[in-house]
């Protein structure tokens, strides 16, 4: 997908995972990313599948599948994939709930990016995991009977 720089650095500004990162740094991680588009009902990742990409949704919305259950909708600015930079296997499947604009990242690509930089993209990919595990411990508190809480 073919972008300019200013075009792109619009796209992003109001994405939430790239607050905090300079003009410069979004422009380094665009040159290690990957821009795709997923149309409503395609499948984004595979459950099982194992492959080195996280993803951060630009635009639209995907569902996130467990066992035929959507556990999970996210929207744009959100981040999903995260453990396949470290080589894990898809614990999910994920699905366009409309069309999407996605750029990915590759952890082979990443760890070309100047080491002040990849601990700064690392860190915001912890915050935002300590986010989600949060969420979910939340939920998972209140569900519980009240005689364990």
């Amino acid at each position: 997908m073919e972008l300019g720089k200013t075009s792109i650095l619009g796209l992003l500004e109001d994405v939430d995972f790239f607050k905090g990162f300079l003009d410069v740094e979004i422009e380094d991680l665009m040159e290690a990313a990957e821009w795709s588009r997923a149309a409503t009902g395609e499948r984004i990742i595979t459950e099982g599948e194992l492959d080195l990409y996280m993803y951060v949704l630009v635009q639209g919305s995907v569902k996130v599948v467990f066992n035929d259950k959507v556990v999970a909708v996210l929207q744009t600015g959100d981040t999903f994939g995260e453990f396949g930079l470290m080589g894990g296997r898809r614990t999910a499947h994920v699905v366009a709930s409309s069309d999407c604009l996605l750029v990915r990242f590759n952890a082979e690509h990443l760890n070309l990016l100047p080491l002040p930089l990849q601990i700064k993209l690392l860190k915001k990919i912890l915050f935002t995991l300590f986010a989600r595990l949060q969420k979910v411990n939340r939920r998972v508190w209140w569900e519980m009977p009240t005689q364990w809480r």
